[in-house]
């Protein structure tokens, strides 16, 4: 057999076939010819082979382990696209992924999937944190089993956990500072907010307030909540809202922004409205085309997918440190490869190893 560090293993902790055939690219006919010597297969095929079993030895992960990720359900295209990429990079690592939906902005419905995690036995749990007693008393639960824990998008800072997402501080601070750009320094200027317990929200919100008030003191910031249960009822209000103001700007914090352009469109304005808001999605992408957003401040779903599972396959204290991920600003005119999508696709509709919180 192909010496690939993989003999000494024992059965329960040896990288499956279709583990190796997934993050090397190529069948599971052509993995079990490489790895028993049967011949005809290219160089180039058995090289890729190799490299995938070691890379999966060296992770240590064994077939039995079972990694976590929860999300909130309805929560937009965004959400989406992360959940697809914990599926798509846990097949390339051979990793056994466990994927819960939640309800959104409940924070019993999340501490309840954590303490379950925590008797089912992960081996590693990442989430979409709610700032809320009750979800810190069951992370903590879940992190004195010494269980690895990242959290995604939204943090719990204080409790040690591993955080990987954008600087939301800064890039409240990034979208204060395109606003005044588009908006020439006028106002007034709507900040519209709904997820107030995403501390990333509140830390967007404070960027913003903060760059705008300290670079442009005479612009009026005018407050706006969204209220997620009751869609129908913002929906009339931001119509009304823009209707009786004259609005140089709106900066969309969380997931505000369809009903925000749709708002907008409803009404004739005299004078163009800027619009910046957060997460490339097909949506914003089109809302980018049409020139109904100026521009999106985003953060890379997939990098955050792998950055989150190479923390929690180091094991509980041993992961390094994990981090801030690229702000990345993104317009009409620099849209090209930003959405690539082809290598969710497979993901975004399955209900493969999806569970929905009950």
């Amino acid at each position: 057999m192909i010496d690939v560090e993989i003999d000494s293993l024992n059965e329960a902790s040896r990288p499956k076939i279709q583990s190796i055939a997934q993050l090397a690219g190529v069948s599971t006919a052509t993995v079990d010819r490489v790895l028993n010597n049967r011949g005809g297969v290219s160089e180039k095929a058995i090289s890729r082979v190799t490299a995938a079993a070691q890379e999966l030895n060296r992770s240590g992960v064994s077939s039995d382990a079972v990694y976590d990720v929860i999300l909130p359900s309805e929560s937009g295209l965004s959400t989406k696209y992360l959940g697809a990429a914990f599926q798509y990079h846990a097949a390339r690592r051979g990793v056994r992924l466990r994927h819960t939906l939640v309800e959104r902005l409940n924070p019993q419905s999340l501490a309840t999937e954590l303490h379950k995690c925590e008797r089912e036995g992960s081996h590693g749990v990442a989430f979409q944190a709610l700032e809320d007693p009750i979800v810190r008393e069951a992370a903590a639960s879940l992190s004195s089993r010494n269980i690895p824990i990242a959290t995604v998008c939204s943090d719990l800072p204080g409790m040690g956990f591993g955080y990987i997402g954008l600087d939301n501080r800064a890039a409240g601070r990034a979208a204060g500072y395109l606003m005044g750009l588009l908006c020439g320094g006028k106002g007034p200027v709507a900040i519209i907010w709904g997820g107030n317990l995403y501390r990333s929200h509140e830390e967007r919100e404070a960027g913003a307030r903060s760059f705008l008030r300290a670079e442009y003191p005479n612009v009026e910031i005018v407050d706006i909540e969204y209220n997620h249960s009751d869609l129908e009822a913002n929906k009339r209000f931001l119509s009304l809202l823009t209707k009786e103001r004259a609005f140089a700007g709106i900066y969309c914090v969380g997931g505000e922004i369809i009903d925000a352009v749709k708002a907008l469109d409803s009404r004739r304005q005299s004078a163009p409205i800027a619009v910046v808001g957060h997460n490339l999605t097909e949506n914003t992408t089109n809302f980018l085309m049409r020139r109904q957003v100026d521009a999106i401040v985003h953060q890379d779903m997939l990098v955050i997918a792998d950055k989150s599972l190479e923390f929690m396959l180091a094991g509980y204290g041993k992961s390094r440190p994990a981090g801030e991920i690229p702000i990345e600003i993104i317009t009409r005119e620099n849209l090209s490869n930003h959405l690539d999508l082809g290598s969710l696709r497979k993901y975004l509709d399955s209900e493969q190893d999806m569970r929905t919180a009950v």
